[in-house]
């Protein structure tokens, strides 16, 4: 069972979970980190419960609990982020691609269109939702939850729990979906070529095309913000990897990366301001971008304690 959140004198104040970096991948790799800038050699390996399973995505609700999910229907809870345990997921032997919490709910999304929903991270529900397919995404903000397909298609909700609402996508694919809280704005990727490769959207709902500040030659695009910046990472028109910022969602500048040669699996960031990208790569502002050491080669996705998590 998960413990009753309260604070440390017991008077019913919310905890907070300790500031800490989750990263994981392939084979059930799973690394932390409490440096502040990602310094390197800052990641000890924890044990993931995974076993040899890829594990696809991992969230965090702020105050309590950490959720991973990964191949073969796995799925582990944890209160720290160190200790991990399995639970019983409701989605089979059928891959678990995201995960994300929002509004006193986790959602879950995977293969052969699954979307599970969770008060507490270890009791799931499987909910028909309509849209079909992989379930690439889910991501949550401003009283929204949002879901994306490998096709395109994007399904809404204000209650995981009831109906789930088609809505028109710009894009061909799903590959990220973001809320920057910032401009209060939803952000997501796609595509090829400049136009059509971003979208925006106020509500979540409504979407409009971006313009790319590079020409993206790959579906494979993956967001990072803090509260003044939002940046993209994909790969470009020579197949090297590009980052672009933006401090509205709407218009972009191309930026240039400290690293080049990673694939696009994630981004995330903490309540600081430092955004991360896989490879690793930081920055403050979106526009300089350190190189650091990743903890390994096989590591796809990532989240903060108190940050945005995104996801494979």
């Amino acid at each position: 069972m998960i413990p009753a959140v309260t604070g440390a004198t017991g008077q019913g104040i919310p905890a907070v979970l300790s500031y800490l970096w989750v990263v994981a991948g392939s084979n059930g790799e799973l690394y932390t980190s409490t440096s502040t800038t990602l310094a390197n050699g800052s990641w000890t390996s924890r044990t993931s419960s995974f076993g040899a399973d890829t594990i696809l995505g991992v969230a965090s609700n702020g105050t309590n609990l950490y959720v991973a999910v990964g191949g073969n229907g796995k799925l582990a809870t944890s209160p720290d982020g160190i200790t991990w345990t399995q639970q019983t997921s409701s989605f089979g032997t059928d891959n678990i691609q995201s995960v994300a919490y929002g509004n006193g709910y986790w959602v879950a999304t995977g293969n052969a269109a699954k979307v599970a929903y969770s008060t507490d991270g270890v009791t799931w529900t499987q909910k028909t939702t309509g849209i079909s397919g992989t379930v690439s995404k889910v991501a949550w903000g401003n009283g929204v939850w949002v879901i994306g397909n490998s096709t395109g298609s994007f399904y809404t909700a204000t209650d995981p729990t009831s109906t789930w609402t088609a809505r028109t996508s710009t894009l061909g694919a799903t590959s990220d979906i973001l809320y920057f809280k910032g401009q209060s704005i939803w952000v997501a990727g796609s595509d090829t070529g400049t136009t059509g490769a971003l979208a925006s959207s106020t509500d979540g709902l409504t979407w409009t095309a971006r313009t790319s500040a590079i020409s993206v030659n790959s579906t494979n695009v993956k967001f990072a913000a803090n509260t003044t910046v939002v940046t993209a990472l994909t790969p470009d028109g020579s197949l090297t990897v590009d980052i672009q910022s933006s401090t509205n969602g709407t218009s972009w500048t191309n930026r240039t990366p400290a690293l080049t040669s990673s694939l696009a699996y994630w981004g995330m960031s903490d309540d600081a301001g430092l955004m991360v990208f896989n490879g690793f790569q930081t920055s403050t502002d979106g526009t300089t971008w350190s190189s650091r050491t990743q903890p390994s080669s096989n590591v796809t996705c990532g989240t903060h304690s108190t940050g945005t998590p995104s996801l494979r």
